[in-house]
């Protein structure tokens, strides 16, 4: 889906959220949780990296959905910033510095980022700021987004509903372990009737979202697909030891539907434990970085990467980090990419829809020894213990 016309842009909102009784606070005690009464955000990782000078932080978001309707979300164009403990503002800035989240603005407005009552998503946000001299860059930040709910109304147009600011603060690179949204325990009352009763009803909490990764490691579960890194392997190659990480990656389709999917073109990145980047390529050229698996560009999508229910496929993508010759090279990685839904409609036209944005904290990788000889995954005491799991139930 495109972006669509907005009616009644500055209209008076009419609230399709239904009452709640006593709403249990969602959150509780998760760290970088923040909530208002239609939804949580929760920070499951946070990056800091380096792009020559350019100092840039990578935020992943997971969205969940408190009431029992479907609920449309946006970001609203110009309202992210982060700052740090110096004083130094960050603020988004590039194609991929907002991704699956829909953009809300005065030229238009992206109602993808649907959730159904208890489900959550993930969104990912990417920050910058380019020191001017020898500015002192801090190492906790505050991270503000304006998110804004949008209704449906008639004739396939969207009324702007409530705007919500959500902070998070003191974030760091400190490692951190990403959980699933919990359910809620429903508030204690007695048996209603009548009235009541349908109003109890109508006020529970919904379920929520079942994570078919279930604390899997180097498995995602977006949506209507489970993503999960089969093997990576790692080489030096070229004359100038470009270090090239190629990274499998098995698709399953959880849904009872046939389910289209394509790589988001240039949205690859990596970033290791030392705060270096790797990228699907340079910047400038087409993204040839993804095999198996069609590419989806600005007027072109690849529509050959079709799963049937049940039925799993693997793509492999490649990143790269140019000219690592007597360079320390990291041993821990983060990775994170979209992929987006594709219909084809009767026309034969391929349109665009849902996109699912895809976060790989804590890859372990052992470095490559020589150009051309390339290391298999080196996996990390976590991996290791999932991996004889499995084992084990196979035996059963």
């Amino acid at each position: 889906m495109g972006r669509v016309q907005m009616t009644a842009l500055f209209a008076p909102v009419l609230l399709l959220v239904t009452p709640a009784l006593a709403q249990t606070p969602a959150c509780g005690t998760q760290p970088r949780c923040t909530e208002v009464a239609s939804f949580t955000a929760t920070v499951t990782d946070f990056r800091t990296s380096n792009n020559g000078r350019t100092k840039i932080i990578t935020a992943t978001v997971r969205f969940q959905n408190r009431l029992n309707r479907p609920l449309v979300l946006g970001y609203v164009d110009g309202s992210g910033v982060a700052t740090d403990d110096q004083g130094n503002r960050y603020v988004l800035y590039g194609e991929n510095a907002v991704r699956a989240i829909g953009i809300v603005s005065r030229q238009g407005l992206d109602p993808k980022f649907v959730l159904e009552p208890g489900q959550w998503s993930d969104a990912r946000f990417e920050l910058m700021w380019n020191p001017s001299g020898r500015e002192i860059y801090g190492l906790s930040f505050n991270l503000e987004l304006a998110i804004r709910e949008l209704t449906p109304i008639q004739g396939r147009q969207w009324r702007l509903g409530l705007e919500h600011i959500i902070q998070f603060k003191r974030l760091s690179d400190a490692p951190q372990a990403a959980e699933a949204p919990a359910a809620r325990p429903a508030a204690a009352a007695s048996t209603p009737t009548g009235s009541t009763a349908a109003a109890a009803a109508a006020a529970a909490p919904p379920a929520p979202q079942e994570d078919l990764c279930a604390g899997k490691a180097r498995c995602a579960h977006p949506g209507p697909f489970i993503a999960e890194i089969q093997n990576i392997t790692s080489a030096l190659a070229g004359t100038y030891s470009d270090h090239v990480l190629r990274i499998n990656v098995q698709f399953r389709n959880v849904t009872n539907q046939p389910l289209i999917l394509g790589y988001t073109a240039k949205s690859s990145k990596m970033i290791d434990d030392l705060g270096n980047e790797y990228y699907w390529g340079r910047a400038g050229t087409y993204d040839r970085s993804v095999t198996g698996m069609g590419t989806v560009e600005a007027r072109t999508a690849g529509a050959d990467f079709v799963l049937q229910p049940g039925q799993q496929r693997t793509a492999m993508f490649e990143l790269r980090r140019y000219a690592t010759a007597r360079k320390q090279l990291g041993t821990s990685f983060t990775w994170d990419f979209a992929v987006q839904q594709l219909e084809i409609l009767p026309s034969g036209q391929i349109q665009p829809g849902r996109q699912y944005s895809l976060n790989y904290p804590g890859l372990g990788v052992r470095p490559p020894t020589a150009a051309g000889s390339p290391a298999q995954q080196q996996a990390t005491p976590a991996e290791s213990i999932q991996q004889l799991k499995d084992l084990f139930k196979k035996k059963k």
